[in-house]
Parts: structure tokens; sequence; C-alpha cells
């Protein structure tokens, strides 16, 4: 067995990944055929929605610079159905490119999820929109554009647990609102996005005993890590144990200094 690193870059976000390859070549920790249970492969399944999700945010937006709003609707403007409230959302992104052409702004990026609950006063369908979209406008030029309500929310991104990390969470959270049709996505993003950097991966990076050792012993030994890779500041660090095979893989995640 060999362990294998991987390198992705998302903006000023590093992540570095180490797990054991079998002689095929293959990954080691995936090489059983085991079922697990609903429950673990729906956690599994969130863990790395979040992670993608996570990453493409920090390779297109930027903290202090692009924001998080959330759109609602008036009595009067609110939609009947999910596939109507995505065409209020499409024609908004319309009247925003025209917009941004207008005053010079760069092209328009965003990622958004559809809110959806039931009143409980009238029974109906209410739906909001959350988003992250680049800057420029302002609160009042985004309130007047949508139209069909108010603009709750137009905040400042902002970096670590609190901003990039927790929007992954609460976008992939409400996914699972049964509510919502079967055939859509778990976030819409704009086409013109860029997608995180993953380098070619290196095998045999040291011993697979080391590679335990850093899991049990120098996970967070930030000056390990940031000796290691030279200009970034430590962040984190999850090891994960294979208890099918007794085997370990690690995750390291870092930010560029400034």
């Amino acid at each position: 067995m060999k362990v294998r690193e991987k390198r992705i870059r998302s903006g000023k976000m590093f992540e570095a990944e180490f797990y054991l390859i079998s002689s095929n070549w293959r990954r080691y920790s995936r090489g059983s055929k085991k079922r697990v249970s609903r429950a673990v492969q729906k956690r599994l399944n969130d863990k790395n929605a979040r992670k993608k999700l996570l990453r493409l945010i920090e390779a297109n937006f930027r903290a202090e610079e692009d924001y998080y709003c959330t759109f609602t609707y008036t009595d009067a403007e609110m939609p009947e159905t999910y596939a109507a409230c995505k065409r209020d959302v499409n024609n908004f992104f319309k009247r925003i490119r025209r917009a941004r052409k207008k005053a010079g702004l760069p092209e328009l990026k965003y990622i958004y999820v559809i809110e959806y609950t039931v009143s409980r006063r009238t029974g109906k369908p209410r739906f909001n929109i959350h988003m992250v979209i680049n800057g420029g406008l302002t609160r009042k030029e985004y309130k007047n554009i949508w139209g069909k309500g108010d603009v709750k929310k137009v905040e400042e991104l902002q970096e670590g647990s609190n901003g990039f990390e927790a929007l992954s969470k609460y976008f992939v959270k409400e996914w699972h609102n049964e509510r919502l049709p079967e055939t859509r996505k778990r976030y819409t993003p704009s086409r013109n996005l860029k997608q995180p950097e993953i380098s070619k991966p290196k095998d045999g990076v040291f011993k697979p005993r080391f590679l335990e050792k850093l899991c049990k012993k120098r996970i967070d030994d930030a000056d390990y890590w940031e000796n290691r890779y030279k200009g970034f500041r430590f962040i984190s660090a999850d090891a994960v144990y294979n208890e099918d095979y007794g085997t370990w893989s690690l995750a390291v995640t870092m930010r560029k200094r400034e």
C-alpha cells in the first residue's frame, strides 16, 4: 500500500487529502463491498455535497466584496409553484445582467437555493431565495430590480466557519426539504463559475505508519503543516478511520496568507 496525496486549490483555500491506495491503484478505503445504511449514505452524500459547494464558493467569490442575499415575496406576488418561482429568479437575473452591463460591472456570478415553507396563516406555499452573488450593486438596487418583495439580507461574505462554510451547510440542508420537486438540484450555480484546481495525485509521499501517526498525534500540528505548505495558514484537519480495513485517511484545510 502507498499513501496518495491530492491537492485542491479553491481561491485562497488550499486542501491536501491523504489516503491509502492498494497495488491495483484504487483508493484503498473504498474497496469495501459492504452495504451501508441509508442514513450513513445520506450523511456521506451531504458531506461531499457541502465540500463541493464550499470549494465552488471559495473559487469564485470574495469575502467583503461579494454578497449573501435573501429575496422574499409579498403575499400578492407569491408564486404558487416551485417552477413559477424559478421563472421569477431567471427573469431577475436577466434584469441584473442588464443593470451590471449598464454600470460597467463584471459578468454576473451566482449560486442560489430556493427555500420552501407553508404559511401557518393561509396554508399556502411560501418561497424565499437565498443567494451568493458577486458585488457591485446596492441593496436598494437589488430591491428595485427584484420588484416582488423585500431583500431581507445583503451581507458581505465572510471567510471561515461562520461565512462560506455556514452557507454551504445551509444550502445543502435545504435540499432535503420534502416539499420540493425530486428533480431539483441541490443548488443552482451560474454557468460561468470557475472550478477548483485539482492537481495530479502524488503517490508514496510518506509511509502508511507515518500517516497513522499524523492522524493520531499530529493532526492539529499547525507548525508541521505550515512548514510543509509554505505560504499557507493552517485552518483545520480531519482524520477518518476505516474500521473495515484498519486504515486512516486525512484531509487538511489551509488558507493562503495575505
